[in-house]
């Protein structure tokens, strides 16, 4: 009967709306990611992740560190072998030195053997654990050197190989 057709195709039409209610809620949704994905990001943001500790980079900063061929995250060992003898040269005898952003040790293992008083810092728990392992004569500390306080404490200080640039 015709009353029955205008039920269903009344059912029909609320059924088509709610669907399109529906798809249009969806629509604003991706509308609005699509907006936020758009927006421009700030050009520079300080992060307060643990950057230097994140499992992944840490793991391949102390990897390439350690590779004796490579001049990435340190210089050639062979380099280091060459700083450090200039740099023991200059540097007194027995003088204390602190080696900011120290990685593994392989700056303070050689000053160390070579008789000074060394103290490195570094910000990477990993490196840490790894230069103190193979060095117990260097006091070493896990800290960012950005917040150190040390006033006359040292002979002399070392940075070496662009750590400021890092900055």
């Amino acid at each position: 009967s015709i009353c029955e057709y205008i039920r269903v195709e009344y059912r029909l039409i609320r059924v088509l709306i709610g669907v399109t209610r529906l798809m249009q809620g969806k629509a604003n949704i991706m509308i609005n990611k699509l907006f936020l994905l758009l927006q421009k990001p700030a050009l520079w943001q300080r992060s307060y992740e643990p950057f230097w500790d994140d499992e992944h980079i840490s793991k391949g900063m102390l990897e390439a560190h350690l590779n004796p061929d490579s001049n990435t995250a340190s210089r050639k060992h062979s380099y280091i072998e060459r700083s450090v003898k200039w740099l023991t040269s200059i540097i007194p005898a027995g003088s204390k030195i602190l080696d900011l952003g120290c990685g593994p040790g392989l700056y303070t293992k050689r000053f160390s053997d070579a008789g000074y008083d060394v103290t490195g810092i570094d910000y990477s728990k990993r490196s840490i654990a790894y230069a103190r392992e193979h060095d117990t004569k260097t006091k070493y500390i896990y800290k960012d050197y950005l917040e150190m306080d040390y006033t006359g404490e040292f002979d002399a200080t070392t940075l070496i190989y662009c750590d400021y640039a890092a900055l």
